[in-house]
C-alpha cells in the first residue's frame, strides 16, 4: 500500500464570514459611512498567502492573504494583531458534480472556478467606532469585486461586524456579544501557527481519541485528519511510513490511501490509547439494473435500482443506453447516485422500448475510467 504524508497548507484561519441576509435581523445595522479600508490593489505581490480553505457549507474556496503586519504576528500573540494589519480573502466558486457535491483534485482539495469577491478587514487606531454596539475592537470591513470596485458599500458592512462579534450570523445578545473579542475578531488565527490544512477533514482528534476511529476511504483518496483537541499530539503510522512530529491544536496531517482492501493504521506516541485506521473500501461492481414500473407513460416517472457489490448511497452510475427505435448506444455520465433513484419521463419522450446495455459504477464523480458491465434491461415508454 502506498502511503504519502502530504505537506500541510500554512493557515491563519483569519477568514471572516460575511452574510448580508441575517435571519431575524431586519433593521439597518450601524456601520461607517465611508470606506476607510481601501482595496489593496497590489496584494498578490505584497501580501503573504496564509491559507486556502475549502468551505463545504458555502460550496466555496477561501484563499486568505495577510499584509506584512498581519503575517508577522508571533505565536504568543496569536489573538492580538497589530495596528496596520490587513487580512483579505478571495472567494471562489467551485466545481460541483451532478449531485451538487464538490469535485476534488488529486490532493483532495476543492477545484476553483470563478473568483467572485474579495473581503478585506483592516485594523487601525480609532477604527470601528461607527459600528457602535457591534464594534469589533478597531477593525473595519469592506467587500470588493476582483476589479477593485465596491461590492458591499461601507454603510452595509454592519453584517460583517455582527458576524465577527458573535462568531456567526447571530442576533446580538448578552451571550453572543463578546465571543469574537477572545480571538481579536479574527477567526482561527491559531491555525497559522499550527500549519493546519484548509481541506475538509475526514477525521479529527478530540478528547484523546480519533473521531471516527475507523475512517473509510476510496482507493487513492487523500484523507485529512485535524487536531481539534486542546492538546499536543504526535501521530505515526504503525509501519513507520510517516511521523507528523508534534501537532499543536489546529494542525492536520494528510495520508493518501492505497489499494482497495488495505488498511493504514496509526497511533499517537504521546497517548498510548489513541489509535486510528484508514480502511480502503473495495471498488463497487455492477450486476444489473431493474425498473419499476417496467412500463411508464410519457410525463410520468419510474425508479431504477442497481444491484452489485460494495454499492452505497455515494455510488455513481454511468449508463450506456439505446433509445427507442435506435440502433446505436449512447452514454450518460453520473446518471444516478445511490442504488435506487427516481427519474421523470419528459412528455415529449419517444414512445417504445428503451434499453440499458451497460452500467459502470464508481465512487468518484469525476472518475469515468472503468469498463462498462454489459447488461440488458428494458423500459417501455407509452403515450400519455
Amino acid at each position: 500500500m502506498k502511503r504519502i504524508l502530504l505537506g500541510s497548507v500554512v493557515t491563519i484561519g483569519a477568514v471572516f464570514v460575511v452574510s448580508l441576509l441575517l435571519v431575524g435581523q431586519t433593521q439597518t445595522l450601524p456601520a461607517p459611512a465611508v470606506d476607510r479600508v481601501g482595496f489593496p490593489a497590489d496584494y498578490q505581490n505584497t501580501f503573504k498567502v496564509l491559507y486556502t480553505f475549502d468551505n463545504y457549507q458555502n460550496r466555496q474556496i477561501r484563499k486568505v492573504w495577510g499584509n506584512p503586519a498581519a503575517a508577522s504576528v508571533p505565536p504568543g500573540q496569536a489573538f492580538n494583531f497589530p495596528y496596520g494589519s490587513v487580512i483579505l480573502f478571495e472567494s471562489y466558486t467551485i466545481r460541483l458534480d451532478s449531485s451538487l457535491e464538490p469535485v476534488l483534485d488529486e490532493q483532495g482539495r476543492f477545484i476553483p472556478v470563478t473568483l467572485t469577491t474579495l473581503f478585506v478587514m483592516r485594523k487601525e487606531r480609532g477604527f470601528g467606532e461607527d459600528y457602535r454596539e457591534l464594534r469589533n475592537g478597531e477593525w473595519e470591513y469592506m467587500a470588493y469585486r476582483p476589479d477593485g470596485s465596491v461590492s458591499t458599500p461601507a454603510n452595509a458592512t454592519g453584517a460583517c461586524a455582527l458576524c465577527h462579534l458573535t462568531g456567526g450570523a447571530l442576533n446580538l445578545s448578552s451571550a453572543s456579544k463578546s465571543i469574537g473579542a477572545s480571538w481579536d475578531y479574527v477567526f482561527r488565527p491559531d491555525l497559522y501557527f499550527s500549519s493546519g490544512s484548509g481541506a475538509v477533514p475526514k477525521g479529527v482528534m478530540q478528547h484523546y481519541v480519533f473521531v471516527p476511529t475507523s475512517i473509510r476511504a476510496k482507493p487513492g483518496e487523500v484523507v485529512t485528519v485535524c487536531n481539534d483537541d486542546q492538546l499536543l499530539h504526535r501521530v505515526v503510522a504503525d509501519d513507520g511510513s510517516f511521523d507528523t512530529g508534534l501537532m499543536h491544536p489546529g494542525a492536520s496531517f494528510t495520508v493518501k490511501a492505497g489499494e482497495a482492501g488495505t488498511t493504514i493504521g496509526f497511533r499517537c506516541t504521546l497517548h498510548n490509547r489513541m489509535r486510528g485506521e484508514i480502511i480502503v473500501d473495495p471498488l463497487p461492481t455492477a450486476a444489473g439494473v431493474a425498473f419499476s414500473p417496467a412500463s411508464v407513460r410519457a410525463g410520468a416517472s419510474y425508479s431504477a435500482t442497481f444491484t452489485g457489490t460494495n454499492i452505497n448511497n455515494q455510488t455513481y452510475f454511468d449508463v450506456r443506453y439505446r433509445a427507442a427505435g435506435g440502433t446505436t448506444d449512447q452514454e450518460v455520465l453520473n446518471w444516478q447516485r445511490g442504488a435506487t433513484g427516481n427519474h421523470p419521463v419528459a412528455a415529449n419522450t419517444a414512445v417504445g422500448t428503451w434499453m440499458i446495455t451497460g452500467i459502470r459504477p464508481h465512487q468518484d464523480a469525476a472518475d469515468h475510467t472503468g469498463n462498462y458491465t454489459a447488461v440488458s434491461a428494458s423500459l417501455t415508454v407509452t403515450a400519455q
